[in-house]
């Protein structure tokens, strides 16, 4: 573990208390676009299908040798600079070529989205939704 030796606590606490978190995240978003997973031997269809990995937070932990522990407790001490990634990554997975379900799994379990009341934008056209049982509420 030379990188707690090297700073005194782990490159991603360093990296908050310095202020290059998102440098962090840019090193390790260029790391998944310049890596395509070896599926396959062969080089034409390795060539044919050419996948770059998906951005994301357990990578991002992996990458830089982390649990998601000590992810949960940066996050807590560390609000600003994880809102920031959590943008970021957001921002990846928005933006990917990863099939709807995947994304919205994603979506919900890693960067807190959940299904509630109130309103989303569907098709470009903004739909209300009312969370409301009849049959609970009396009406």
């Amino acid at each position: 573990m030379e990188q707690k030796e090297e700073f005194g606590d782990s490159l991603l606490e360093y990296a908050c208390r310095k202020g290059f978190l998102h440098t962090l995240a840019e090193e390790y978003i260029i790391f998944c676009a310049e890596s395509a997973p070896e599926d396959s031997q062969d080089e034409k269809k390795r060539e044919k299908k050419k996948k770059k990995r998906f951005p994301n937070v357990a990578g991002f932990c992996r990458y830089f040798r982390v649990g998601e522990a000590e992810y949960a407790c940066l996050c807590a001490k560390y609000p600003t600079e994880f809102d920031r990634l959590s943008a970021v990554f957001e921002d990846e997975a928005l933006n990917s070529e990863v099939s709807p379900t995947i994304l919205s799994a994603y979506l919900k379990k890693r960067l807190g989205y959940e299904k509630s009341g109130g309103a989303e934008v569907c098709d470009g056209q903004l739909r209300v939704i009312f969370d409301h049982d009849i049959m609970e509420d009396g009406g």
